[in-house]
């Protein structure tokens, strides 16, 4: 039951989501009924027309006139039966590519709004398979499925009309014989509806596996972990295959079950059919309608039960859309006070903060430092110490469970996080690059800038020589995946995003961890004139690159444990003096 209203849910917000649509899937459908109760009277008139020959026969009068009538009348209910194809398929296309478009716009919305706890839980392969081959799925069903649904559930349902009209003793045959079917038909369905889902699940994990393996290839290379990533692989592919082939194999008994059913009744049709017209009950015409009946009743349930199947599938697809689309979004703000960008000056406060992923588990219980404007405050400690967690709750990528951050004396809950993250610049130890020229990958920090400020900005992220080195100079194209650009070269381009942002505070996270020493130098020289008056969080990987921060805050197990300069950290002899001490980096 609980299953039934679900898909019953599904389809009325697939419904909502036609928008201006609507009317025009409710004629698509009024023509559909109009064209199969055309189909199924159709019968009607041959019977007319052979009972109209048969009493040529008997009676000797011929009346060629009536039966170029009756013949006329059939060859109308052909035309309109089979004439309105084509206004159908267009409708149906128009309908599932705007309702595609339409999802697609929200998937695109959502993609954007997802909290960053969902991002850190969910495999890319996934969604990208939701908002990709599923959307695909759903349009394919509503373009081929839906209309072969449709049309043979209203073609039976015509024919159970006509059937009645015509003789009610033969009609209670196919009667008797539909719900058997459906049955059968809707216990094989339920069970091809698990597989198609868990098919569908696996196939998003094969398209996380390939997108991970791809855009890390050159790491799994260099670890030897092709033969690995094969076997996980062909370990998700067999499966894959193996619930494939259950799906069609269980699917592949609708058809000939629905045969075998009306083949039943197209021989118990014979044999009453046969003793009615014995005993003068049942002209001839109406048995010959009858045996097109049979004919007929056939194909609509054969139809049917693999439409209805498919159906299942696109259904199965448009689930996995709505359960991504329902997901968690960052909530609507309405933010108390505004920050003017040009009047921040920069200082950070944290006020015994209390934080922790999940609330049973507390990672930061009472955290507290201040950075004043224009400090370089250093964020160093092992592992898992807490060191990005403390740059997410800053940026309100997570919101605290108690305590206060605040931004120029303003608690940031009363902020809007667009207005927050407008005064942070972040340069990350993974670098992002998308696709487009260089030009437009630096302006991404401010999209409304000049060719002259985007010069500028690479001069002083001491870029704009290799990039005048490249064929096409500024505009030369670059992606993440295939770009001629060293990693060190990607990581200045990211500075000089930063540096056009021109922020009030700026987090380096480890930003130079990935380089050799020569480039890093060369980093090192461009951050430093990048964090000239502004506030600076650097998560530092070698220790001797943040001696002369303002403040080195050592950090572990999501607290912290000491904050002072280089200097005074070390005479207290503690955590910071013996990192630094054993040669060892703040991982």
């Amino acid at each position: 039951m609980k299953k039934k209203s679900k898909q019953k849910n599904i389809i009325s917000r697939l419904f909502v989501d036609m928008g201006k649509y609507q009317n025009r899937f409710w004629a698509v459908f009024a023509v559909i009924v109009v064209i199969k109760f055309c189909l199924a009277a159709a019968p009607i008139a041959v019977s007319w027309i052979t009972d109209t020959m048969q009493q040529f026969v008997t009676s000797g009068n011929y009346d060629f006139g009536y039966l170029l009538t009756e013949c006329a009348v059939l060859a109308v209910l052909y035309l309109i039966g089979y004439g309105a194809d084509g206004f159908i398929n267009r409708s149906l296309v128009l309908i599932s590519q705007n309702l595609s478009l339409r999802l697609r716009n929200k998937a695109g919305h959502k993609l954007n709004r997802l909290t960053i706890h969902y991002s850190d839980n969910h495999p890319l392969g996934d969604i990208q398979s939701r908002v990709t081959t599923d959307m695909l799925n759903l349009s394919n069903g509503i373009e081929s499925t839906l209309p072969s649904l449709l049309g043979q559930a209203v073609l039976m349902a015509a024919i159970a009309v006509m059937m009645l009209f015509t003789n009610i003793w033969l009609a209670l045959i196919y009667i008797i014989a539909m719900p058997v079917t459906f049955i059968g038909l809707r216990t094989i369905a339920k069970r091809t509806n698990k597989i198609f889902k868990n098919t569908n699940k696996h196939l998003g994990k094969m398209n996380s596996l390939v997108s991970d393996t791809y855009s890390n290839h050159t790491v799994v290379k260099a670890y030897s972990c092709v033969d690995e990533k094969e076997k996980e692989f062909d370990e998700l592919n067999r499966e894959f295959e193996k619930l494939f082939v259950r799906s069609r194999f269980t699917s592949g008994f609708m058809r000939p079950f629905s045969d075998l059913m009306a083949k039943i009744s197209y021989i118990l049709l014979c044999l009453v059919g046969g003793f009615l017209m014995i005993k003068g009950t049942l002209t001839l015409g109406e048995f010959t309608a009858f045996l097109f009946y049979g004919n007929m009743i056939g194909v609509p349930i054969s139809e049917l039960s693999v439409a209805f199947n498919n159906f299942q599938d696109s259904l199965s697809s448009a689930s996995r859309i709505y359960e991504f689309l329902d997901e968690d979004e960052e909530p609507e703000e309405t933010p108390q006070q505004t920050l003017s960008l040009n009047e921040i000056k920069g200082k950070v406060a944290f006020e015994n903060v209390k934080f922790g992923y999940t609330p049973e588990k507390v990672l930061m219980e009472d955290v507290s430092f201040t950075a004043n404007p224009g400090n370089t405050m250093a964020i160093v400690g092992p592992s898992g110490a807490g060191k990005t967690t403390l740059i997410n709750l800053l940026m309100r990528f997570y919101d605290i469970q108690g305590g206060t951050i605040r931004l120029d004396d303003i608690d940031i809950k009363e902020l809007s996080k667009h207005n927050l993250r407008s005064a942070f610049g972040m340069v990350l130890q993974e670098t992002w690059i998308f696709d487009g020229t260089i030009a437009e990958n630096i302006a991404f920090g401010k999209p409304n800038a000049t060719r002259e400020e985007v010069i500028k900005a690479a001069k002083l992220a001491y870029c704009d020589s290799f990039i005048e080195r490249l064929p096409n100079g500024y505009d030369t194209y670059i992606s993440n995946e295939n770009s001629a650009l060293s990693a060190g070269e990607k990581q200045l381009l990211s500075i000089a995003r930063a540096i056009i942002a021109n922020p009030k505070v700026l987090i380096l996270d480890e930003a130079t961890s990935q380089v050799d020493t020569k480039t890093e130098e060369v980093i090192t020289k461009a951050m430093q004139a990048m964090m000239k008056g502004r506030t600076s969080f650097i998560i530092a990987h070698r220790l001797y690159t943040i001696r002369n921060a303002d403040k080195i805050i050592f950090m572990k197990d999501g607290d912290i444990k000491e904050v002072g300069s280089h200097e005074e950290l070390l005479e207290k002899q503690g955590y910071y003096a013996a990192m630094y001490a054993s040669g060892i980096s703040a991982e």
